[in-house]
């Protein structure tokens, strides 16, 4: 219950971080948009502006003009008659203040009287004008043409290009002022309700964000949970391996150090004797080699096992009669240890087995040898065969003192305290060779009722996956 307060408790802080951090990129995001649009809104406006300044000048300005009076200016009779014809279209209550400039930038009329006949700087938007394209934007009213007149901004100024018949540039441009508080007050009506369009998207956004984020953060934990299963699962992994490595370093050692003091004190002895028996040289001689093959003996076994963990050992597998090869290592044993009791009870029926002859013949002289080494004189040690429809059983059984119950699990890793005088990696070895035909092996034992070893050879060739070897047949 408090494991899921505080998973609860930290989600919700999880989630108030997230709402947090995600409202001001969303409100970033809104009042980009929002500026966006009133510029679209705006530009919108202003294009309808120049439309109808267009308009204006094509069907009630034009008409009244010629080309030679925007060329050459308005005489006194023509700035009445326009004043005149204006007023009577009634332009003055939509237009501000109109102008008609020729291509020298001077203004020839205008309904302000008081610039008519004044030259100016031809700007950038009179220019497009009189390039032919027709413009609109906001002014101040402030320009330098209107320095002497008295108009009060924000204005909309809009340039129209004055062509007449026969003639394919303009002659001049027609300006006029709009007033811009009636196209504010529709643009802000217009954005205000685009602006609450945006906020109630931007809403509904920013709220289905946190249920992408509560399915991220479940994911996230999930991940994370299982990232720290493995990270555990891997340590326990190296932890032991470092305890096998350990282990592995320390009986190595002690029997290498073991021989390597036999070989120092009996090389010693005869270094130093000025008067040695031969025979007593030939017993340490003896003995300093029998130390250096349990020392090279270690080591071949030591990288035969490296080799066969690390996938490097190449079975040589053909079909083997294994009575054949179990009375073949008995025989050799005998003759090594003619006083021990060695007896096969083998199947008759057994077939062929596809099998490493000299890999297998390794393990069972490993298993008879353990049977011989932990077996008191006279007991006898007994080795069958047995078959059925898949496999062939071997069974090595001794009648020596047992095993610990929990013996198993180190024994087929070469953990397991080794008194006889060997380096313990005879049944790991063992263990790998089985498993690299497919095989398995296992023991029975209890205590003071002697133990049985067993393995089996599967009839058809199937190695180990997990043991890279070559099978060659």
């Amino acid at each position: 219950m408090l494991a899921t307060t505080k998973y609860g408790l930290s989600g919700m802080g999880s989630l108030v971080r997230f709402g947090l951090l995600a409202l001001v990129p969303v409100v970033a995001l809104g009042a980009v948009l929002a500026h966006e649009l009133n510029a679209d809104v705006q530009r919108r406006y202003l294009d309808t502006a120049r439309s109808s300044a267009t308009l204006i000048t094509q069907v009630g300005i034009q008409p009244l003009l010629n080309a030679q009076q925007v060329t050459d200016g308005f005489s006194p009779a023509d700035i009445a008659t326009m004043d005149e014809k204006l007023q009577g279209a009634a332009l003055s209550e939509e237009v501000d203040r109109v102008k008609v400039w020729n291509r020298k930038g001077t203004v020839v009329y205008s309904d302000n009287h008081v610039i008519i006949g004044k030259s100016f700087p031809v700007d950038d938007d009179l220019g497009q004008a009189l390039a032919g394209k027709a413009n609109a934007n906001l002014t101040d009213g402030r320009d330098a043409e209107n320095a002497e007149d008295n108009l009060i901004g924000p204005l909309i100024q809009v340039y129209v290009p004055l062509v007449f018949k026969g003639s394919s540039s303009p002659s001049g441009a027609f300006e006029l002022y709009l007033p811009y508080t009636p196209v504010q007050a529709a643009i802000d009506r217009e954005s205000n309700q685009l602006y609450l369009l945006l906020a109630a998207g931007l809403t509904l956004f920013y709220a289905s964000l946190f249920p992408v984020v509560l399915l991220a953060e479940r994911w996230r934990r999930r991940l994370l949970h299982e990232a720290e299963a493995t990270a555990l699962a891997n340590l326990a992994v190296l932890e032991r391996l470092n305890k096998l490595k350990t282990e592995f370093l320390t009986r190595i050692s002690h029997e290498f150090r073991t021989a390597m003091v036999g070989i120092e004190g009996f090389s010693e002895v005869i270094r130093d004797s000025e008067h040695i028996d031969p025979l007593e040289v030939r017993a340490y001689a003896n003995d300093i080699h029998h130390d250096a093959e349990r020392l090279d003996r270690a080591f071949n076994e030591m990288l035969e096992l490296d080799r066969m963990e690390s996938g490097r050992t190449v079975l040589q597998v053909a079909r083997m009669d294994i009575n054949e090869v179990i009375r073949e290592v008995l025989e050799s044993i005998r003759r090594d240890s003619p006083q021990r009791v060695l007896l096969a009870r083998l199947d008759d029926s057994a077939p062929a087995v596809p099998c490493d002859r000299e890999k297998v013949a390794q393990v069972l002289a490993n298993l008879v040898g353990n049977a011989i080494k932990f077996s008191r004189k006279g007991a006898e040690v007994v080795v069958t065969s047995e078959s059925d429809a898949e496999q062939v059983t071997v069974t090595v059984k001794d009648h020596g003192p047992g095993m610990p119950h929990d013996f198993d699990d180190r024994l087929f890793t070469g953990r397991h305290a080794n008194g006889g005088g060997g380096t313990g990696l005879g049944l790991p070895i063992a263990r790998q060779i089985i498993e690299m035909h497919g095989g398995r092996i296992w023991f029975d034992s209890a205590a003071g009722q002697g133990t049985e070893f067993h393995f089996t050879l599967p009839l058809k060739v199937r190695p180990s996956r997990e043991l890279k070897a070559v099978v060659r047949t």
